[in-house]
């Protein structure tokens, strides 16, 4: 099958030449194409990126004081294969048939996937459960006040916590509720009886512990009392242990054999498709959007009546309480009314405008000048007695 292409320099019916055209096509969505391609390397970054340390407390890929680093190296020494998974699914591959899950973190957890790691075979340690958790994880327990001495005695028959001793674990603790025999108590509070660390036997399964101060595992205080002692023999009793630090996109449940769970919320994808998806539509708003010119100016003519523009200067005057204002406003129309009625320049002093009025009508001098030179009226009353007898003056005033 052969291919006819045009020639650069056709011309095609509209005038225009092939080259022309495809030049013009290119730039219109020459832009689109970038922005997909764009949108799809942040993509691809954001979902399959991971950074090869991390800063989350707890996590075997922290080596800060917080971290968990120096226990997993000890564990990989000793022959334990240490993984760590953000996801229930994850951790099901990893740990093979009956290794050891630490739950050392996580956001959220529903009722399915709390369910899913109760029936894990293997050993389980949940380190520091959530308050609301505890209650479903072991029912005859509450999480209590955190201990006021970091240094607690081993108390119980756990080989463990037998062989580790005394620990330096600052951090939260347990109260039980009542006695169940399937529920041992370690590393009580003398003052209190509550406890630092649960271990429940399970039946056709190996023991679950519930930790509430997992310090003690931590880079800054492993090498502390029995601290290190404890952590070897809770962890390293299989061939396979997976730290599962939990994200809030896990959508999985934990599965048995290396199967993987149900998927139970949004995928984590979906937050980083969502902020390719406003980055692509925000460039091309961006691109393809109207520009707005600078705002126009144009006078356009408003005509107000002249009592219009009194009511509200008097609106405006009476709503400040500003009858000062006002008052000086009124004798400043009555001078110049009576000025003009009366003959007098536009420069004529305070004496000559009074002495004229005051010849004018049958008011005094004296209150003529009290009238349109005095004081600003006291209160509101004042006001409307002064407008009364200005128009009464004004009334009386002949100019012959």
């Amino acid at each position: 099958m052969t291919l006819h292409t045009l020639p650069p320099g056709f011309v095609l019916g509209d005038g225009s030449t092939a080259g022309a055209a495809a030049r013009s096509g290119w730039r219109r969505f020459g832009w689109i194409i970038t922005l997909v391609v764009v949108a799809l390397l942040v993509l691809a970054f954001l979902v399959f990126t991971k950074a090869p340390t991390s800063t989350a407390p707890l996590s075997t890929n922290n080596a800060q004081p917080a971290g968990a680093r120096a226990l997993a190296e000890i564990l990989r020494q000793q022959g334990v294969e240490v993984t760590e998974s953000s996801t229930l699914s994850g951790a099901s591959k990893a740990l093979g048939a009956d290794g050891t899950l630490v739950i050392a973190g996580y956001s959220i957890l529903d009722t399915d996937q709390i369910t899913s790691i109760l029936a894990w075979p293997g050993p389980v340690i949940w380190l520091a459960p959530s308050d609301y958790d505890v209650p479903t994880i072991v029912p005859s327990t509450v999480p209590a006040a955190d201990a006021s001495s970091a240094i607690v005695s081993a108390d119980c028959s756990v080989p463990a916590v037998q062989r580790a001793g005394d620990l330096n674990a600052p951090g939260g603790r347990y109260a039980t509720m009542w006695k169940t025999p399937s529920v041992t108590t370690c590393y009580a509070t003398p003052s209190t009886g509550d406890s630092m660390m649960l271990q429940v036997t399970r039946d056709g399964a190996s023991p679950m512990t519930v930790i509430g101060a997992p310090k003690f595992l931590t880079n800054q205080y492993l090498a502390d009392e029995g601290n290190a002692s404890l952590a070897l023999n809770l962890l390293g009793s299989t061939q396979h242990l997976d730290w599962y630090m939990g994200t809030p996109y896990d959508t999985s449940t934990l599965g048995i054999n290396g199967q993987s769970g149900v998927v139970l919320r949004a995928p984590a994808w979906v937050n980083a498709a969502a902020l390719a998806a406003a980055l692509t539509f925000f460039m091309a708003g961006l691109w393809r959007g109207r520009r707005l010119g600078p705002l126009v100016t144009e006078p356009l003519p408003v005509v107000v009546p002249a009592s219009e523009a009194t009511t509200g200067r008097a609106r405006l005057y009476r709503r400040g309480r500003a009858s000062g204002h006002a008052a000086a406003a009124l004798r400043a129309g009555s001078a110049r009314r009576l000025a003009q009625r009366l003959g007098l320049g536009p420069h004529a002093d305070r004496a000559t405008i009074t002495s004229a009025v005051a010849a004018s009508s049958a008011t005094d001098a004296a209150t003529v000048d009290f009238l349109i030179f005095g004081p600003p009226p006291r209160d509101e009353a004042s006001m409307l007695d002064l407008v009364r007898r200005l128009d009464a003056l004004e009334s009386e005033v002949d100019p012959t």
